[in-house]
């Protein structure tokens, strides 16, 4: 949360008097987030930090057999829709095909919803890995980097390289495809 401040901070008050275009101040957060990356891994590298996991895996078979016993089945439906018309029985017949659409849309949004859900536990999971098993791969050399400051700024500087050089990839090649 700390880092998602400074970076609209520093952007909102850097670019106050002036107008940049959307590939500058993607870099230009970019650039922040990666200064404050290097500065974390680099100084818990040199201060012996570790990581615990107590969280336990996220995403699990459980979980996402729970998920998909909730879903509803549906099969394939063979409807034959009649040719409704401008009498009294086509009145009725639009009304019972209406309520009929309504309770499909209904069972569909449910379905879509348990899929939603799935979806934000995989990427929950992703996240996860990301920031913290990730890190944790990171902070194993914590023992070799600790009170050496060289050390810990050389590993520092590779391990940011490593995780930010796609986001700049993605923003050059972004703006490459955009002119």
């Amino acid at each position: 949360m700390g880092i998602i401040v400074l970076v609209i901070v520093s952007v909102w008050i850097s670019g106050e008097n002036s107008h940049r275009s959307l590939f500058q101040n993607s870099i230009l957060s970019t650039s922040i987030l990666a200064i404050s990356f290097f500065l974390f891994i680099s100084l818990g590298l040199y201060f012996g930090l570790k990581l615990k996991d107590n969280v336990g895996p996220i995403l699990t078979k459980e979980r996402v057999k729970k998920l998909s016993d909730k879903t509803p089945e549906i099969g394939s439906l063979d409807l034959d829709i009649p040719a409704v018309g401008d009498s009294i029985g086509g009145i009725i017949i639009s009304i019972i095909l209406w309520i009929l659409f309504t309770i499909v849309l209904v069972f569909l949004l449910y379905f879509l919803g348990v899929f939603f859900w799935a979806t934000i536990l995989f990427f929950g999971a992703m996240l996860y890995w990301i920031f913290f098993r990730a890190l944790r791969l990171v902070f194993k050399n914590s023992k070799h980097c600790k009170g050496d400051l060289l050390k810990s700024f050389g590993f520092g500087f590779f391990y940011s390289l490593l995780y930010i050089s796609w986001i700049y990839g993605i923003i050059l090649l972004g703006n490459y495809l955009n002119s």
